[in-house]
């Protein structure tokens, strides 16, 4: 089985594969640096890295996305948002790109546990759920489930009996 992040809002949670949020979350940084620095939020430096430690520390730490302050959960979801058209139009990530990516500093070779390449729907559908989450408006799993976005085969639900992919 592969690593797993929890994502939570209240009483709600996803688990991602936290390869994907970490390709979703430096990406996300990106478009955050993108942004004219008068017109970021002053709370920026503090999500950007944010953003980059989760990428890196994986599995690691959980996603509490309550924590954030407000105009900060704004940012984020923008940013994830955008990071995820992004990586649409890319039509994923490769091995090749991730050696480029300074966030990393000698990571590179475990970041992607041997992927040759990420497809972009893995990357995309846990960044719908983030703000689908944040929203209040994430479909719940079955009971006594969860939903893991991420995973080279798509959203699947874990828990109970083990592993059961969705209907479509």
């Amino acid at each position: 089985m592969s690593r797993t992040v929890p994502v939570i809002s209240g009483e709600a949670m996803f688990w991602a594969y936290d390869v994907a949020l970490g390709i979703l979350f430096i990406e996300a940084a990106r478009v955050g640096e993108e942004i004219p620095a008068e017109l970021r939020p002053s709370r920026w430096p503090e999500l950007e890295q944010g953003l980059r430690t989760q990428a890196l520390a994986g599995s690691g730490s959980a996603v509490p996305l309550d924590d954030f302050a407000v105009e900060q959960r704004q940012l984020l979801l923008s940013c994830v948002a955008e990071a995820a058209r992004r990586i649409e139009a890319r039509g994923g990530v490769s091995r090749e790109e991730v050696p480029t990516w300074p966030e990393l500093e000698g990571s590179v070779t475990s970041f992607l546990r041997g992927a040759e390449h990420i497809a972009a729907a893995p990357l995309v559908e846990p960044a719908e759920a983030l703000v689908d989450l944040a929203a209040g408006t994430l479909s719940p799993a079955p009971a006594e489930r969860y939903w893991y976005y991420g995973t080279p085969e798509g959203r699947i639900v874990q828990g109970g009996q083990g592993i059961l992919r969705p209907p479509s």
